[in-house]
């Protein structure tokens, strides 16, 4: 089944897209979503979506935002992070001196602008 949407209505101009299903999910669609909703159905789902995303990455900005300012609460877990073990003694299949080797050598590559 291929569904019509129309979308961008805060500027006026609309674009239409082909959109496939797989037939189980066209069929529980077209079951669930009344024929004449289901464009508006579509816009409110992408939107949803898309407004999710864009608050987790708004989210993530400020977090390091506040992080970089040095706010205390957040600085004190950044250090707590950075001088963790980064290692487990009872783990027999794990290098530890190489792990932690490579990783210095990491940390350097990432300080030297």
């Amino acid at each position: 089944m291929t569904a019509l949407a129309s979308s961008s209505a805060s500027t006026g101009k609309t674009q239409q897209l082909l959109l496939r299903l797989p037939d189980d999910l066209a069929q529980r669609f077209a079951q669930v979503v009344p024929s004449r909703q289901r464009s508006r159905f579509l816009l409110d789902l992408l939107r949803s979506e898309l407004d999710r995303e864009s608050l987790a990455l708004e989210q993530a900005a400020k977090t390091l935002t506040e992080l970089e300012s040095g706010q205390p609460s957040l600085q004190a877990e950044a250090v707590q992070w950075t001088e963790a073990q980064l290692t487990m003694d009872d783990d027999a299949d794990f290098n530890a001196e190489e792990f932690e080797r490579e990783f210095v050598k990491a940390q350097t590559r990432v300080k030297t602008p």
